[in-house]
């Protein structure tokens, strides 16, 4: 993991089921994931808690679409799906995330 994930963007260990299901469905390690896209689960399981409902793998899914990186270790992304998605990327850039090994 890098330490953006934790500093910057509040994930903790262990994951919640939420994440969990989501990295099962992707089918990748946590580290695989761009920090952006943590922003985005983590976001959207805040928005789901303030807003009282459940939050649902297949909901988030609605949103965004997930884009392979460059094999054979590409990044994982995901993109705003047809409308766009929910949330705007983080302003942190993380060019140089990569270096942070945790």
């Amino acid at each position: 993991m890098y330490q953006c994930f934790f500093r910057d963007l509040g994930v903790r260990l262990p994951f919640t089921q939420f994440e969990c299901d989501f990295l099962d469905f992707i089918n990748s390690a946590p580290c695989q994931l761009h920090p952006n896209n943590w922003g985005f689960l983590r976001v959207f399981q805040v928005l789901c808690t303030v807003l009282g409902i459940e939050v649902s793998l297949p909901v988030f899914l609605h949103f965004y679409q997930l884009k392979l990186g460059v094999p054979p270790y590409g990044i994982l992304s995901l993109n705003g799906g047809r409308d766009g998605g929910l949330f705007t990327l983080y302003s942190q850039s993380y060019k140089t995330f990569k270096q942070e090994f945790f």
